[in-house]
């Protein structure tokens, strides 16, 4: 099982509304038997963007769905932590989703690998080959 950040799932709805297959696509596609996962904050973030949510559910419901838990919490504040004393924070959002990978021991697909390879324990995949 893999976890998929919000900016995969942003790519590969772009790219199947215009029917051209890219990065997000191809990498789904080099990886038929892997179960796809995303955490209940990418669920989120990716809804803000449909004036319907259930248009965006439609396309989300073949992913399950990981939620938040006290330990999800708890692997988030040690992330925040560590990040705020080194100088180097990123988003909340951010956090609990890495900290959702962390605690089902999957790795993130995304593209923003800038802020994921900040976060200790962490393993980061980008489909953009």
């Amino acid at each position: 099982m893999k976890l998929l950040d919000t900016c995969f799932l942003i790519h590969l709805h772009r790219e199947w509304a215009k029917k051209q297959p890219g990065p997000a696509t191809r990498y789904l596609e080099q990886q038929p038997q892997e179960e796809f996962s995303i955490s209940v904050i990418t669920s989120l973030e990716f809804l803000e963007g449909f004036e319907q949510t259930k248009d965006g559910q439609r396309f989300l419901s073949p992913f399950s769905t990981l939620p938040l838990s006290e330990e999800v919490a708890r692997i988030g504040s040690r992330i925040r932590r560590d990040l705020r004393k080194r100088g180097e924070m990123i988003g909340d959002f951010d956090i609990l989703i890495a900290a959702t990978a962390i605690e089902a021991a999957i790795p993130i697909i995304t593209d923003n690998i800038n802020h994921f390879n900040r976060i200790k324990g962490l393993t980061v995949e980008t489909y953009r080959l």
